[in-house]
């Protein structure tokens, strides 16, 4: 048997050589001065050699130690080297579950791998969802033994109070699961699927009459308890018949007073089409107030108030017209509807309602023929809205109104 000593004394010669220890285990003294450890064995007839580490890291009682585990290997049918390699394994997976293999961990990795594709709106909304109702269930549950049981539970409490929130919430719960199945973190998806929540109610979102939408405007005006960007914002919304997400989003890099324009870019619009918003005079006095009311170096029309770096909270406007009592009648979505209905009942052309709406065109070959972008129309419309507007805002409560009258729209712009 071998000795440290001896090992220690052995000089490299031009080949390399071994010096036997005992029951297969040697040192395998290279031409270069390294001193390796292998053992020999034999299992079923088939010769195999299991390396053991180098001297003097792997001391000769270390290798005697290890010789010997592989030893028993060997004895009970078990090849030292394959049991080698799934000991790594499994070593290797319980570091990757210990790391990454928590609900929140998956979660964050999924958001960032995700994310850069979508618009900031979404992920802000999506971030907000489930921070608020999943983050604190799940955050630090491996998330291997989360089940089905389980996220069908929390999706029904959330869908008690917030159908479309629950649908939400089980189509990211299906992407980091999928992700986790992708990373070797679990081997199955366990989100139940779309069937445990009630059908989607397709009704169209609530919509003012053009009566409500001057008595909501004349409430707007009345109370001063209202943030004065957050009223600006809903202003904008109904002038310029663009979607909530398109205003709050906006920024002072759309925006060109001069030419009272507005552009707004692919990656913020639901086609991903960029949109072109004439100002009407009325919307260019709400932004030169509004340039006077957000900070110097604002990239947001409206910073958040907590968080400057993002927009205004997505559910402000929503709040701020169930504040007012108009919950049940409309939503800030409803105001582009109130836009359509007014122009489509006064014979308005319908090319130049649906571009001010950011719509692609229903008749897919018309489309490819008629290139006309409806600048100087949408501009008279957009216009005209907006004096319309302010015309339902100054009637007296009570006076029956109607909608846009024909001759505010001339035949020749429309």
């Amino acid at each position: 048997m071998l000795t440290t000593l001896q090992i220690k004394s052995a000089k490299p010669s031009e080949r390399a050589y071994k010096l036997a220890d005992t029951g297969g285990l040697f040192v395998l003294v290279q031409p270069n001065g390294s001193k390796l450890w292998r053992y020999k064995f034999r299992l079923d007839g088939v010769e195999g050699l299991q390396a053991l580490g180098a001297f003097p890291e792997v001391t000769l009682a270390d290798a005697r130690h290890a010789h010997a585990e592989s030893r028993k290997l060997v004895a009970k049918g078990v090849h030292p080297v394959q049991a080698q390699r799934d000991d790594r394994e499994r070593r290797a997976q319980a570091e990757l579950h210990r790391v990454k293999g928590s609900f929140g961990a998956v979660c964050a990795d999924w958001n960032a791998a995700t994310g850069a594709d979508l618009r900031s709106a979404t992920v802000l909304q999506r971030n907000r969802e489930i921070e608020k109702d999943l983050t604190p269930r799940f955050k630090d549950r491996p998330i291997s033994r989360i089940t089905r049981l389980e996220l069908t539970t929390a999706l029904k409490e959330v869908e008690a109070r917030a159908p479309e929130v629950a649908r939400n919430l089980r189509n990211y719960l299906w992407g980091i699961f999928e992700y986790a199945i992708d990373s070797g973190l679990i081997a199955d998806n366990p989100v139940p699927p779309v069937r445990v929540l009630r059908k989607r109610n397709q009704g169209n979102h609530p919509a003012l009459s053009p009566a409500l939408l001057g008595e909501f405007l004349r409430k707007l005006d009345a109370i001063d308890t209202i943030h004065e960007q957050t009223r600006i914002a809903m202003l904008l919304v109904v002038l310029t018949a663009c979607r909530k997400a398109e205003v709050i989003g906006g920024k002072w890099s759309e925006i060109d007073l001069k030419a009272a324009e507005w552009e707004i870019p692919a990656n913020r619009m639901k086609a991903g089409r960029a949109h072109w918003v004439p100002l009407s005079r009325q919307c260019l006095e709400l932004l030169n107030e509004l340039r006077e009311l957000v900070p110097v170096g604002s990239v947001y029309l409206f910073p958040n108030r907590r968080d400057p770096n993002r927009p205004m909270a997505d559910r402000s406007l929503n709040a701020l017209m169930e504040r007012l009592g108009f919950s049940g009648d409309g939503t800030p979505h409803g105001m582009r509807a109130t836009f359509s209905t007014n122009f489509n009942a006064a014979g308005a052309n319908v090319d130049v309602i649906e571009h001010c709406l950011a719509h692609a065109p229903g008749n897919r070959v018309r489309a490819a023929y008629n290139r006309h972008a409806y600048q100087a129309e949408r501009r008279i419309m957009l216009q005209t809205w907006a004096d319309r507007v302010d015309e339902l805002r100054a009637s007296p409560p009570g006076t029956q109104v109607t909608g846009v009258p024909q001759p505010m729209i001339c035949e020749r712009s429309c």
